[in-house]
Protein backbone atom coordinates (compact mmCIF):
# COMPACT_ATOMS: atom_id res chain seq x y z
CA UNK A 1 0.00 0.00 0.00
CA UNK A 2 1.45 3.48 -0.83
CA UNK A 3 2.71 5.45 2.21
CA UNK A 4 0.11 8.22 1.72
CA UNK A 5 -2.74 5.71 1.83
CA UNK A 6 -1.33 4.15 4.99
CA UNK A 7 -1.06 7.58 6.66
CA UNK A 8 -4.62 8.51 5.70
CA UNK A 9 -5.95 5.20 7.02
CA UNK A 10 -4.12 5.68 10.32
CA UNK A 11 -5.38 9.25 10.59
CA UNK A 12 -8.97 8.10 10.03
CA UNK A 13 -8.63 5.44 12.74
CA UNK A 14 -7.14 7.99 15.16
CA UNK A 15 -9.98 10.44 14.55
CA UNK A 16 -12.54 7.70 15.06
CA UNK A 17 -10.96 6.65 18.36
CA UNK A 18 -10.73 10.25 19.51
CA UNK A 19 -14.35 11.07 18.66
CA UNK A 20 -16.82 11.19 21.52
CA UNK A 21 -18.93 8.07 22.00
CA UNK A 22 -22.10 9.82 20.86
CA UNK A 23 -20.53 10.48 17.45
CA UNK A 24 -19.68 6.82 16.86
CA UNK A 25 -23.14 5.30 17.26
CA UNK A 26 -26.78 6.35 16.97
CA UNK A 27 -27.45 8.93 19.63
CA UNK A 28 -29.71 7.81 22.47
CA UNK A 29 -31.20 10.58 24.58
CA UNK A 30 -32.18 9.24 27.98
CA UNK A 31 -35.23 10.43 29.90
CA UNK A 32 -35.67 9.25 33.50
CA UNK A 33 -39.28 9.70 34.68
CA UNK A 34 -40.31 9.47 38.33
CA UNK A 35 -43.48 10.19 40.26
CA UNK A 36 -44.16 10.71 43.95
CA UNK A 37 -46.03 8.16 46.06
CA UNK A 38 -49.21 10.29 46.01
CA UNK A 39 -49.10 10.34 42.17
CA UNK A 40 -49.28 14.13 42.03
CA UNK A 41 -45.94 15.30 40.60
CA UNK A 42 -43.98 13.84 37.69
CA UNK A 43 -40.26 14.63 37.60
CA UNK A 44 -38.15 14.18 34.47
CA UNK A 45 -34.38 14.21 33.97
CA UNK A 46 -33.68 14.46 30.24
CA UNK A 47 -30.06 13.89 29.21
CA UNK A 48 -28.83 14.31 25.66
CA UNK A 49 -26.22 12.39 23.71
CA UNK A 50 -24.12 15.05 22.05
CA UNK A 51 -25.77 18.28 20.96
CA UNK A 52 -29.25 18.66 22.47
CA UNK A 53 -32.28 19.38 20.28
CA UNK A 54 -33.06 23.04 19.71
CA UNK A 55 -36.10 22.76 21.95
CA UNK A 56 -38.51 20.43 23.71
CA UNK A 57 -42.23 20.58 22.95
CA UNK A 58 -45.40 19.19 24.55
CA UNK A 59 -48.66 18.26 22.82
CA UNK A 60 -51.13 19.94 25.17
CA UNK A 61 -51.70 23.69 25.15
CA UNK A 62 -52.02 23.43 28.93
CA UNK A 63 -48.59 21.82 29.41
CA UNK A 64 -46.94 25.18 30.31
CA UNK A 65 -49.55 25.69 33.05
CA UNK A 66 -48.81 22.27 34.56
CA UNK A 67 -45.04 22.88 34.51
CA UNK A 68 -43.82 23.60 38.05
CA UNK A 69 -40.21 24.31 37.11
CA UNK A 70 -37.61 23.54 34.45
CA UNK A 71 -33.87 24.19 34.62
CA UNK A 72 -30.51 23.19 33.21
CA UNK A 73 -28.74 20.64 35.38
CA UNK A 74 -25.51 21.98 36.80
CA UNK A 75 -25.94 25.67 36.06
CA UNK A 76 -29.46 25.83 37.46
CA UNK A 77 -30.44 28.19 34.64
CA UNK A 78 -34.26 28.26 34.45
CA UNK A 79 -36.03 27.24 31.27
CA UNK A 80 -39.18 29.26 30.60
CA UNK A 81 -41.73 27.81 28.16
CA UNK A 82 -42.62 30.04 25.25
CA UNK A 83 -44.44 27.58 23.03
CA UNK A 84 -41.45 25.31 23.67
CA UNK A 85 -38.55 24.88 26.08
CA UNK A 86 -35.48 26.32 24.34
CA UNK A 87 -32.32 24.28 24.95
CA UNK A 88 -29.85 26.86 23.62
CA UNK A 89 -28.23 27.15 27.07
CA UNK A 90 -27.79 23.36 27.45
CA UNK A 91 -24.23 22.13 26.68
CA UNK A 92 -23.47 19.10 24.53
CA UNK A 93 -24.12 15.99 26.60
CA UNK A 94 -26.03 18.07 29.14
CA UNK A 95 -29.27 17.41 31.01
CA UNK A 96 -32.39 19.33 31.95
CA UNK A 97 -34.64 18.77 34.94
CA UNK A 98 -38.32 19.58 35.10
CA UNK A 99 -41.38 18.83 37.23
CA UNK A 100 -45.05 18.72 36.25
CA UNK A 101 -48.15 19.01 38.44
CA UNK A 102 -50.55 16.12 37.66
CA UNK A 103 -52.60 16.45 40.84
CA UNK A 104 -55.63 17.88 39.05
CA UNK A 105 -57.08 18.44 35.57
CA UNK A 106 -56.16 21.66 33.79
CA UNK A 107 -58.56 22.82 31.06
CA UNK A 108 -57.73 26.43 30.37
CA UNK A 109 -56.54 26.33 26.75
CA UNK A 110 -56.79 22.68 25.75
CA UNK A 111 -60.41 21.67 25.08
CA UNK A 112 -59.67 18.19 23.71
CA UNK A 113 -60.62 16.34 26.88
CA UNK A 114 -59.33 15.69 30.37
CA UNK A 115 -55.55 15.27 30.60
CA UNK A 116 -55.52 13.99 34.19
CA UNK A 117 -57.98 11.54 35.71
CA UNK A 118 -58.00 9.96 39.15
CA UNK A 119 -59.24 6.39 38.84
CA UNK A 120 -59.60 5.11 42.38
CA UNK A 121 -56.04 5.09 43.74
CA UNK A 122 -54.55 5.15 40.24
CA UNK A 123 -53.71 7.96 37.82
CA UNK A 124 -54.44 8.22 34.10
CA UNK A 125 -52.47 11.00 32.38
CA UNK A 126 -52.19 12.40 28.90
CA UNK A 127 -48.58 12.22 27.73
CA UNK A 128 -49.07 15.62 26.12
CA UNK A 129 -49.44 17.33 29.50
CA UNK A 130 -46.13 16.21 31.03
CA UNK A 131 -43.74 14.88 28.37
CA UNK A 132 -41.58 17.63 26.88
CA UNK A 133 -39.76 15.95 24.01
CA UNK A 134 -37.96 16.73 20.73
CA UNK A 135 -40.46 17.75 18.08
CA UNK A 136 -38.74 15.49 15.56
CA UNK A 137 -36.04 12.86 15.77
CA UNK A 138 -33.44 12.45 13.05
CA UNK A 139 -32.72 8.99 11.68
CA UNK A 140 -29.62 8.66 13.90
CA UNK A 141 -31.20 9.44 17.27
CA UNK A 142 -33.71 7.87 19.64
CA UNK A 143 -35.20 8.68 23.02
CA UNK A 144 -35.25 6.10 25.80
CA UNK A 145 -37.81 6.64 28.55
CA UNK A 146 -37.02 4.80 31.77
CA UNK A 147 -39.40 4.97 34.73
CA UNK A 148 -38.08 5.15 38.30
CA UNK A 149 -41.14 4.51 40.44
CA UNK A 150 -41.99 4.17 44.13
CA UNK A 151 -42.35 0.66 45.48
CA UNK A 152 -45.69 -0.87 44.54
CA UNK A 153 -46.36 1.57 41.68
CA UNK A 154 -46.55 0.26 38.10
CA UNK A 155 -46.78 2.02 34.76
CA UNK A 156 -48.68 1.36 31.53
CA UNK A 157 -47.28 3.14 28.45
CA UNK A 158 -47.92 2.82 24.71
CA UNK A 159 -44.29 2.83 23.58
CA UNK A 160 -42.18 -0.19 22.62
CA UNK A 161 -40.58 -1.76 25.68
CA UNK A 162 -36.84 -2.43 25.36
CA UNK A 163 -36.18 -3.78 28.84
CA UNK A 164 -37.74 -6.68 30.72
CA UNK A 165 -36.97 -4.98 34.03
CA UNK A 166 -39.83 -3.72 36.16
CA UNK A 167 -40.76 -1.03 35.46
CA UNK A 168 -39.59 -1.39 31.87
CA UNK A 169 -37.76 1.09 29.68
CA UNK A 170 -39.30 2.24 26.41
CA UNK A 171 -38.17 3.77 23.13
CA UNK A 172 -40.16 6.82 22.12
CA UNK A 173 -42.29 6.18 19.05
CA UNK A 174 -41.65 8.27 15.92
CA UNK A 175 -45.29 9.20 15.48
CA UNK A 176 -45.87 12.97 15.43
CA UNK A 177 -45.47 14.55 18.86
CA UNK A 178 -49.02 15.95 18.80
CA UNK A 179 -50.74 12.56 18.44
CA UNK A 180 -52.55 11.84 21.74
CA UNK A 181 -51.25 9.10 24.02
CA UNK A 182 -51.79 8.14 27.66
CA UNK A 183 -49.72 6.71 30.48
CA UNK A 184 -51.23 5.22 33.64
CA UNK A 185 -49.56 4.97 37.04
CA UNK A 186 -50.90 2.90 39.90
CA UNK A 187 -51.07 -0.25 41.92
CA UNK A 188 -52.20 -2.50 39.09
CA UNK A 189 -50.22 -5.38 37.62
CA UNK A 190 -49.84 -5.12 33.87
CA UNK A 191 -50.60 -8.37 32.05
CA UNK A 192 -49.38 -9.58 28.67
CA UNK A 193 -51.82 -11.14 26.21
CA UNK A 194 -50.24 -13.03 23.32
CA UNK A 195 -52.32 -13.19 20.14
CA UNK A 196 -50.08 -15.00 17.71
CA UNK A 197 -46.90 -12.95 17.52
CA UNK A 198 -48.59 -9.77 18.77
CA UNK A 199 -48.16 -8.62 22.35
CA UNK A 200 -51.08 -6.84 24.02
CA UNK A 201 -50.30 -5.25 27.40
CA UNK A 202 -53.35 -4.94 29.64
CA UNK A 203 -53.70 -2.63 32.64
CA UNK A 204 -56.94 -2.62 34.66
CA UNK A 205 -57.15 0.48 36.86
CA UNK A 206 -58.57 0.74 40.35
CA UNK A 207 -62.32 0.65 40.82
CA UNK A 208 -64.97 0.38 43.49
CA UNK A 209 -66.07 -2.33 43.45
CA UNK A 210 -62.84 -3.91 42.29
CA UNK A 211 -62.68 -5.19 38.73
CA UNK A 212 -62.24 -8.89 38.00
CA UNK A 213 -59.02 -8.63 36.00
CA UNK A 214 -59.12 -12.27 34.92
CA UNK A 215 -62.53 -11.69 33.34
CA UNK A 216 -61.35 -8.52 31.59
CA UNK A 217 -58.38 -10.40 30.18
CA UNK A 218 -60.60 -13.21 28.90
CA UNK A 219 -63.05 -10.74 27.32
CA UNK A 220 -60.38 -8.74 25.50
CA UNK A 221 -58.45 -11.83 24.43
CA UNK A 222 -61.63 -13.18 22.88
CA UNK A 223 -62.23 -9.96 20.93
CA UNK A 224 -58.59 -9.71 19.83
CA UNK A 225 -58.66 -13.24 18.44
CA UNK A 226 -61.81 -12.43 16.48
CA UNK A 227 -60.00 -9.52 14.84
CA UNK A 228 -56.90 -11.65 14.25
CA UNK A 229 -59.10 -14.09 12.37
CA UNK A 230 -59.68 -11.58 9.53
CA UNK A 231 -56.43 -12.58 7.84
CA UNK A 232 -54.54 -14.75 10.27
CA UNK A 233 -52.81 -12.34 12.62
CA UNK A 234 -53.52 -9.39 14.84
CA UNK A 235 -53.04 -6.21 12.79
CA UNK A 236 -50.40 -4.51 15.00
CA UNK A 237 -47.39 -6.09 16.72
CA UNK A 238 -48.03 -4.46 20.09
CA UNK A 239 -50.94 -2.73 21.80
CA UNK A 240 -51.60 -0.89 25.05
CA UNK A 241 -54.96 -1.88 26.56
CA UNK A 242 -56.35 0.30 29.35
CA UNK A 243 -59.50 -0.67 31.23
CA UNK A 244 -60.85 2.28 33.20
CA UNK A 245 -63.67 1.35 35.62
CA UNK A 246 -66.43 3.39 37.28
CA UNK A 247 -68.06 4.57 34.04
CA UNK A 248 -71.73 5.48 34.31
CA UNK A 249 -74.27 3.78 32.12
CA UNK A 250 -76.50 0.72 31.93
CA UNK A 251 -74.31 -1.02 29.35
CA UNK A 252 -71.03 -2.76 30.20
CA UNK A 253 -68.83 -0.41 28.12
CA UNK A 254 -70.30 3.12 28.05
CA UNK A 255 -67.26 4.49 26.22
CA UNK A 256 -64.12 3.46 24.35
CA UNK A 257 -61.66 4.88 21.84
CA UNK A 258 -58.45 4.16 19.94
CA UNK A 259 -55.32 6.33 20.23
CA UNK A 260 -52.23 6.12 18.02
CA UNK A 261 -49.71 8.40 19.70
CA UNK A 262 -46.63 6.52 20.92
CA UNK A 263 -48.08 3.37 19.39
CA UNK A 264 -51.57 1.92 19.15
CA UNK A 265 -53.70 1.95 22.29
CA UNK A 266 -57.33 1.21 23.12
CA UNK A 267 -59.08 2.62 26.19
CA UNK A 268 -62.24 0.99 27.55
CA UNK A 269 -64.38 2.85 30.10
CA UNK A 270 -66.41 0.14 31.78
CA UNK A 271 -69.23 -0.32 34.27
CA UNK A 272 -67.73 -3.16 36.29
CA UNK A 273 -71.05 -3.77 38.03
CA UNK A 274 -72.41 -5.42 34.89
CA UNK A 275 -72.04 -9.22 34.70
CA UNK A 276 -69.19 -10.57 32.56
CA UNK A 277 -71.71 -12.24 30.22
CA UNK A 278 -72.77 -8.77 29.08
CA UNK A 279 -69.19 -7.90 28.14
CA UNK A 280 -68.91 -10.99 25.95
CA UNK A 281 -72.27 -10.18 24.33
CA UNK A 282 -71.32 -6.54 23.72
CA UNK A 283 -69.89 -5.34 20.38
CA UNK A 284 -67.63 -2.55 21.66
CA UNK A 285 -64.35 -4.45 22.07
CA UNK A 286 -64.64 -6.01 18.61
CA UNK A 287 -65.46 -2.61 17.10
CA UNK A 288 -62.54 -0.78 18.72
CA UNK A 289 -59.96 -3.47 17.95
CA UNK A 290 -61.22 -3.67 14.36
CA UNK A 291 -60.16 -0.03 13.93
CA UNK A 292 -56.59 -1.32 13.92
CA UNK A 293 -57.23 -3.10 10.61
CA UNK A 294 -56.79 0.32 8.98
CA UNK A 295 -54.02 2.87 9.39
CA UNK A 296 -54.94 6.25 10.86
CA UNK A 297 -57.53 8.01 8.69
CA UNK A 298 -58.16 11.75 8.67
CA UNK A 299 -60.98 12.93 10.95
CA UNK A 300 -62.88 14.35 7.98
CA UNK A 301 -63.03 10.81 6.56
CA UNK A 302 -64.04 9.07 9.79
CA UNK A 303 -66.93 7.42 7.91
CA UNK A 304 -64.33 5.01 6.48
CA UNK A 305 -62.70 3.94 9.75
CA UNK A 306 -65.98 3.89 11.68
CA UNK A 307 -67.79 2.16 8.83
CA UNK A 308 -65.25 -0.63 8.60
CA UNK A 309 -65.28 -1.18 12.38
CA UNK A 310 -69.10 -1.15 12.44
CA UNK A 311 -69.30 -3.70 9.63
CA UNK A 312 -66.78 -6.05 11.22
CA UNK A 313 -68.22 -5.80 14.74
CA UNK A 314 -71.13 -7.87 13.44
CA UNK A 315 -69.35 -10.05 10.89
CA UNK A 316 -66.60 -11.16 13.29
CA UNK A 317 -68.95 -12.00 16.13
CA UNK A 318 -70.98 -14.16 13.75
CA UNK A 319 -67.83 -15.91 12.51
CA UNK A 320 -66.81 -16.66 16.08
CA UNK A 321 -70.25 -17.96 16.98
CA UNK A 322 -71.03 -15.18 19.44
CA UNK A 323 -74.16 -14.33 17.44
CA UNK A 324 -75.98 -16.27 14.72
CA UNK A 325 -75.84 -15.41 11.02
CA UNK A 326 -79.48 -14.31 11.25
CA UNK A 327 -78.65 -12.00 14.16
CA UNK A 328 -75.65 -10.52 12.35
CA UNK A 329 -77.60 -9.68 9.17
CA UNK A 330 -80.49 -8.36 11.25
CA UNK A 331 -78.17 -6.08 13.22
CA UNK A 332 -76.56 -4.80 10.03
CA UNK A 333 -79.92 -4.17 8.41
CA UNK A 334 -81.37 -2.42 11.46
CA UNK A 335 -78.28 -0.22 11.53
CA UNK A 336 -78.65 0.65 7.86
CA UNK A 337 -82.25 1.69 8.51
CA UNK A 338 -81.18 3.96 11.37
CA UNK A 339 -78.38 5.42 9.29
CA UNK A 340 -80.73 6.14 6.39
CA UNK A 341 -83.08 8.04 8.70
CA UNK A 342 -80.35 10.13 10.34
CA UNK A 343 -79.06 13.42 8.86
CA UNK A 344 -80.86 12.73 5.59
CA UNK A 345 -80.30 16.30 4.43
CA UNK A 346 -76.51 15.96 4.56
CA UNK A 347 -73.97 14.22 2.37
CA UNK A 348 -71.84 11.55 4.00
CA UNK A 349 -68.90 13.95 3.99
CA UNK A 350 -70.99 16.71 5.60
CA UNK A 351 -72.40 14.35 8.21
CA UNK A 352 -68.85 13.32 9.12
CA UNK A 353 -67.75 16.93 9.53
CA UNK A 354 -70.78 17.62 11.73
CA UNK A 355 -70.39 14.44 13.81
CA UNK A 356 -68.18 16.10 16.44
CA UNK A 357 -70.68 18.88 17.13
CA UNK A 358 -74.04 17.33 16.21
CA UNK A 359 -76.07 14.13 16.27
CA UNK A 360 -75.07 12.69 12.89
CA UNK A 361 -73.03 9.69 13.96
CA UNK A 362 -75.62 7.11 12.85
CA UNK A 363 -75.33 8.35 9.27
CA UNK A 364 -71.54 8.28 9.50
CA UNK A 365 -71.14 4.83 11.07
CA UNK A 366 -73.83 3.02 9.12
CA UNK A 367 -73.32 4.89 5.85
CA UNK A 368 -69.67 3.85 6.03
CA UNK A 369 -70.63 0.27 6.94
CA UNK A 370 -72.97 0.12 3.92
CA UNK A 371 -70.06 1.07 1.64
CA UNK A 372 -67.87 -1.64 3.17
CA UNK A 373 -70.63 -4.21 2.56
CA UNK A 374 -70.93 -3.05 -1.06
CA UNK A 375 -67.16 -3.32 -1.47
CA UNK A 376 -67.00 -6.78 0.13
CA UNK A 377 -69.77 -8.21 -2.04
CA UNK A 378 -68.45 -6.46 -5.14
CA UNK A 379 -64.98 -7.92 -4.64
CA UNK A 380 -66.31 -11.45 -4.14
CA UNK A 381 -68.62 -11.24 -7.16
CA UNK A 382 -66.22 -9.54 -9.55
CA UNK A 383 -63.26 -11.85 -8.81
CA UNK A 384 -65.09 -15.14 -8.37
CA UNK A 385 -64.28 -15.20 -4.66
CA UNK A 386 -60.54 -14.60 -5.07
CA UNK A 387 -60.84 -11.18 -3.47
CA UNK A 388 -62.83 -9.95 -0.49
CA UNK A 389 -62.64 -7.25 2.15
CA UNK A 390 -60.59 -9.67 4.26
CA UNK A 391 -58.05 -10.20 1.48
CA UNK A 392 -57.87 -6.48 0.74
CA UNK A 393 -57.07 -5.77 4.40
CA UNK A 394 -54.49 -8.55 4.41
CA UNK A 395 -52.69 -6.91 1.48
CA UNK A 396 -52.95 -3.53 3.22
CA UNK A 397 -51.44 -5.05 6.36
CA UNK A 398 -48.46 -6.33 4.38
CA UNK A 399 -47.63 -2.97 2.85
CA UNK A 400 -49.16 0.01 4.49
CA UNK A 401 -49.91 0.00 8.22
CA UNK A 402 -46.82 2.08 8.94
CA UNK A 403 -46.97 4.38 11.94
CA UNK A 404 -46.74 8.13 11.60
CA UNK A 405 -48.84 8.50 8.46
CA UNK A 406 -52.39 9.83 8.21
CA UNK A 407 -54.36 8.73 5.16
CA UNK A 408 -57.22 10.47 3.43
CA UNK A 409 -60.10 8.21 2.38
CA UNK A 410 -59.44 8.90 -1.30
CA UNK A 411 -55.77 7.96 -0.93
CA UNK A 412 -56.48 4.82 1.08
CA UNK A 413 -59.26 3.59 -1.21
CA UNK A 414 -57.04 4.14 -4.25
CA UNK A 415 -54.41 1.97 -2.55
CA UNK A 416 -57.02 -0.75 -1.91
CA UNK A 417 -57.96 -0.65 -5.60
CA UNK A 418 -54.30 -1.08 -6.48
CA UNK A 419 -53.90 -3.99 -4.06
CA UNK A 420 -57.03 -5.80 -5.29
CA UNK A 421 -56.58 -5.00 -8.98
CA UNK A 422 -60.06 -3.44 -9.15
CA UNK A 423 -61.65 0.02 -9.19
CA UNK A 424 -64.39 -0.90 -6.72
CA UNK A 425 -63.31 1.28 -3.81
CA UNK A 426 -62.72 4.47 -5.78
CA UNK A 427 -66.02 4.02 -7.61
CA UNK A 428 -67.88 3.76 -4.31
CA UNK A 429 -66.10 6.87 -3.04
CA UNK A 430 -67.06 8.87 -6.13
CA UNK A 431 -70.67 7.73 -6.06
CA UNK A 432 -71.53 8.09 -2.39
CA UNK A 433 -69.34 10.38 -0.28
CA UNK A 434 -70.70 13.59 -1.80
CA UNK A 435 -74.25 12.23 -2.11
CA UNK A 436 -77.18 13.01 0.18
CA UNK A 437 -78.68 9.61 -0.63
CA UNK A 438 -77.95 6.69 1.65
CA UNK A 439 -76.32 3.88 -0.40
CA UNK A 440 -78.92 1.78 -2.22
CA UNK A 441 -78.53 -1.79 -0.93
CA UNK A 442 -81.42 -3.38 -2.81
CA UNK A 443 -79.23 -5.03 -5.47
CA UNK A 444 -76.73 -6.40 -2.98
CA UNK A 445 -79.60 -7.69 -0.83
CA UNK A 446 -80.83 -9.68 -3.83
CA UNK A 447 -77.36 -11.06 -4.39
CA UNK A 448 -77.17 -12.12 -0.75
CA UNK A 449 -80.69 -13.49 -0.49
CA UNK A 450 -81.86 -10.93 2.04
CA UNK A 451 -85.46 -9.75 2.11
CA UNK A 452 -86.02 -6.53 4.03
CA UNK A 453 -89.23 -5.94 5.93
CA UNK A 454 -89.04 -2.65 7.78
CA UNK A 455 -86.24 -2.92 10.33
CA UNK A 456 -86.09 -6.74 10.14
CA UNK A 457 -84.59 -8.95 7.46
CA UNK A 458 -85.34 -12.48 6.25
CA UNK A 459 -82.67 -14.90 4.98
CA UNK A 460 -83.77 -16.68 1.81
CA UNK A 461 -82.72 -20.25 1.02
CA UNK A 462 -81.64 -19.88 -2.61
CA UNK A 463 -78.39 -21.84 -3.14
CA UNK A 464 -76.07 -19.28 -4.80
CA UNK A 465 -77.33 -16.46 -2.63
CA UNK A 466 -76.92 -18.48 0.53
CA UNK A 467 -73.38 -19.47 -0.49
CA UNK A 468 -72.30 -15.86 -1.01
CA UNK A 469 -73.98 -14.78 2.20
CA UNK A 470 -72.34 -17.58 4.16
CA UNK A 471 -68.90 -16.78 2.74
CA UNK A 472 -69.06 -13.43 4.52
CA UNK A 473 -70.37 -14.81 7.82
CA UNK A 474 -68.58 -18.15 7.69
CA UNK A 475 -68.08 -19.32 11.23
CA UNK A 476 -64.74 -20.47 12.58
CA UNK A 477 -64.52 -23.63 14.67
CA UNK A 478 -66.46 -23.29 17.93
CA UNK A 479 -64.62 -21.55 20.70
CA UNK A 480 -61.53 -19.44 20.47
CA UNK A 481 -59.48 -19.20 17.32
CA UNK A 482 -56.44 -21.41 17.76
CA UNK A 483 -53.12 -19.69 18.42
CA UNK A 484 -51.49 -21.21 15.33
CA UNK A 485 -54.13 -19.52 13.16
CA UNK A 486 -53.19 -16.03 14.28
CA UNK A 487 -49.48 -15.66 13.62
CA UNK A 488 -47.94 -13.82 10.67
CA UNK A 489 -45.30 -11.25 9.91
CA UNK A 490 -46.16 -7.61 10.48
CA UNK A 491 -45.59 -5.40 7.47
CA UNK A 492 -45.21 -1.68 7.07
Amino acid sequence: MPRLSVRLACLAISLLLAAPAWAQAPRLHRFAVSIDTELTVISVRACFAGPPPEALVAESLDAPLALIEARVEGSGKPLVPSGALSLKSVPDGGCVLYRVDVSRPIKRHDRTGGKVARVGRDLLTSVGLWLWRPQQLSSDEDVEIRFVLPEGIAVSAPWRAVSAAQPPAFVLDRAPFDWPASVAFGRFREREIAVGDAQLRLAVLDGHPQVDTDSMQAWLTDAARMVAGVYGCFPVPRLQLLVVPNARGNEPVPGAYVARGGGPSVHFFINQRRPIEEFFADWTATHELAHLLLPLVEDRDAWLSEGLATYYQNVLRARAGRISEQEAWSMLHAGFVRGRNNAADLTLAQATQAMYRGNTHLRVYWGGAALILLADVGLRQQTGGRQSMDRALEALHACCLEAGKIWSAAELLAKLDELTGTSIFSALYSAHVASREFPDLSAVYRQLGLRANGSSVQLLDDGPQRQLRASIMRREAPGEIAAEQVSCRHGG
